[in-house]
């Protein structure tokens, strides 16, 4: 692919960047240390009070990986249950030099300098294609400051590393350095199986840009991406017994994907990009009013930029994908899709406030309009840290911790949904009850469907149990025989109480891996349902 610079019709002229150009190197930097400053204060905070959940699945891998455990959630059982290899295999990488007891500390700083690296090669992608600096500068604050890339980069999550691989990609990718390109794509598959989307956006485009020459040049950037594909492949299956990762398998059963999607699910996921979620159905009116005003913007973008072709294509075939799968939705998921969708809504607006310039002769110019969209997205900067700093919600699961590691021999097994942080924190062993490191989970849940849980707890008979007050029912029923059992096999012992759920813990009484003086402790056996 090779660079297209911005066409120039007599329609719409495209202004220069205000700022000169020996002085924009100066301004980029300035911008990645301020937003570096920023990651920073919330990278601090995350690894003082506790990373994103998921984020402690990947870094029991790289604990047990450095202990020489091999490259596993629980020991002795090759399961893979984390998201993202690369990221696993990278703090181990890491940690084996500086300790596994700072893997925390690592994680925050991969996630900060990495979001740091994708602004970087954000502005050299954008700089490169020719886009206005008015354009340029506005995306650019959107990503440095803009709440949601802020609050990932500080997540612990594999999610900056995958956004740097990406922007890493379609850098390569307009210089035409192919066999970068295959390098960085093998990363991408191996940092989360979501980026098969943004592979499958830049490979169309590189044939699409290459019609009518000679495709030869494809050949070996082709074998060694294939290459490097079915290698980690052929080692998963001999490793892990699978392919696929359980982590996969057990999210999708766990939260009913590939289900048909409701209109609270899609609604909820439309407003990732455009928040209308408060309005109710009327939301879907919303977000068709402002899809529609982006397509102007969006196809002069098309014709302008051909460089920038795969960000556009990513975001409809994302939002297909997610809505035909059903998909989970966490935050970390739609962070790569709004990198590729905010470039493309500022440039629609640029343009909707270029064009009335071009034909009304407004007087509000584009850099008035670009100018005051940074400082909307700076004041919401500046806002989050002002909540980080009025304190967060009380999070059960560091006092949770804290209770198993007081109670329970380092030999005991745990069953719970919450695994990352308990796992990590406690090292013991885990029953996974959303079924990322537990297969059974999964198939009991395909072959019990609702009633698969007092199934489960009978059968692992775990030392600890941990429920949420949604799990309640299922464990009170005066019918199910293992409910009962249940109820006769365990005391309850503590109820930690959030705004959004109640975590309800339990003893099993007869283990001999429960260390704590039960009697003081007062402990009451759970009600049995009248």
């Amino acid at each position: 692919m090779t660079n297209q610079a911005s066409d120039r019709s007599p329609a719409l002229a495209i202004p220069e960047s205000g700022i000169p150009a020996d002085n924009q190197k100066w301004f980029l930097w300035f911008l990645i240390l301020a937003a570096g400053g920023i990651r920073c204060v919330f990278a601090i905070h995350s690894a003082a009070n506790g990373l994103f959940d998921d984020a402690y699945v990947s870094l029991r891998y790289a604990s047990n990986l450095v202990r020489g455990l091999g490259f596993v959630f629980n020991p002795g059982e090759r399961v893979l249950g984390t998201t993202s290899p690369l990221n696993a295999f990278l703090l181990a990488a890491i940690a084996k030099f500086v300790g596994v007891n700072h893997l925390e500390g690592i994680s925050v700083t991969i996630g900060t300098l990495a979001s740091l690296g994708s602004l970087y090669y954000s502005e050299r992608l954008i700089a490169r294609a020719g886009i206005t600096g008015e354009v340029k500068w506005t995306y650019l604050c959107v990503l440095a400051f803009l709440p949601s890339f802020i609050v990932n980069a500080a997540s612990g999550m594999e999610t900056p590393l995958v956004l740097l691989l990406m922007s890493l990609s379609i850098y390569f990718a307009v210089q035409d350095r192919l066999v970068a390109v295959a390098v960085v794509g093998i990363l991408l598959f191996l940092s989360r199986i979501d980026t098969g989307i943004w592979l499958v956006a830049l490979g169309g485009n590189l044939l699409l840009e290459r019609r009518g020459r000679p495709q030869r040049r494809l050949a070996i950037p082709l074998v060694i991406f294939l290459g490097g594909v079915l290698s980690w492949l052929a080692f998963s299956q001999f490793y892990f017994g699978s392919i696929i990762p359980q982590s996969v398998i057990g999210k999708a059963l766990h939260h009913g994907a590939f289900e048909r999607a409701d209109w609270h699910y899609s609604l909820t996921f439309l407003s990732a990009f455009i928040p209308a979620q408060r309005f109710g159905v009327w939301g879907f009116a919303v977000i068709a009013i402002a899809m529609a005003a982006l397509i102007p913007g969006t196809l002069d973008l098309w014709n302008r930029h051909r460089d920038l072709r795969p960000m556009i294509v990513f975001v409809p075939l994302f939002v297909a994908a997610f809505l035909a799968s059903r998909a989970p939705l966490f935050s970390w998921y739609v962070i790569p899709p709004k990198w590729a969708f905010y470039l493309v809504a500022v440039y629609s607006i640029w343009w909707w406030v270029a064009h009335g310039l071009q034909v009304f002769h407004f007087r509000f110019r584009p850099a008035a309009a670009m100018t005051l969209i940074s400082l909307c997205v700076i004041g919401l900067a500046l806002h989050s840290v002002k909540k980080l700093f009025e304190g967060a919600p009380f999070e059960p699961w560091p006092s949770i911790s804290d209770l198993i590691e007081q109670d329970l021999r380092s030999d005991g097994r745990i069953f719970l949904e919450h695994i990352g942080l308990i796992g990590f924190r406690t090292g013991r062993y885990i029953y996974d009850y959303g079924g990322l490191v537990t297969p059974q989970t999964t198939k009991l849940k395909r072959e019990y469907g609702r009633n698969w849980l007092t199934k489960a707890l009978r059968q692992d008979k775990a030392d600890v149990v941990i429920l949420y007050d949604t799990d309640m029912p299922s464990v009170q029923s005066a019918t199910d025989s293992d409910a009962i059992w249940f109820r006769d096999s365990y005391n309850h012992v503590k109820d930690y109480k959030t705004d959004e759920l109640v975590a309800s813990v339990f003893f099993l009484k007869s283990s001999p891996r429960i260390i704590a003086d039960q009697p003081e402790r007062a402990r009451e056996n759970l009600p049995n349902s009248n």
